[in-house]
């Protein structure tokens, strides 16, 4: 039986985010950065198998055909992706109030 170390667990984990995070990608326009709203939500986002992953929308952009994009950095992975924003997959979480 091969036992898994945490380094081959994290790299598995990382390219699972990294799959995620171009499935969410695909085929999202690359908005003009002066139309970009600067932003810092911590937000939760659902694998197609539901798993969740912790991750932060860095912007904002809305298009004139009414698509909703966000810049999304997944937590563990270098660089953050403009994806459209599906609220069945991406749940802003709430960090102020009640």
């Amino acid at each position: 039986m091969t036992e898994m170390t945490g380094n081959t667990r994290d790299e598995g984990r990382s390219i699972a985010m990294e799959r995620l995070l171009e499935d969410l990608a695909r085929g999202c326009p690359t908005p003009p950065e002066h139309e970009v709203r600067p932003a810092y939500q911590p937000v939760e986002v659902q694998s197609q198998a539901r798993w969740p992953h912790r991750g932060t929308v860095v912007g904002w952009w809305s298009g004139p055909d009414g698509v909703t994009a966000c810049r999304l950095r997944l937590s563990g992975l270098p660089a953050p992706r403009w994806v459209v924003f599906d609220a069945d997959r991406i749940v802003v979480l709430v960090t102020d109030g009640t």
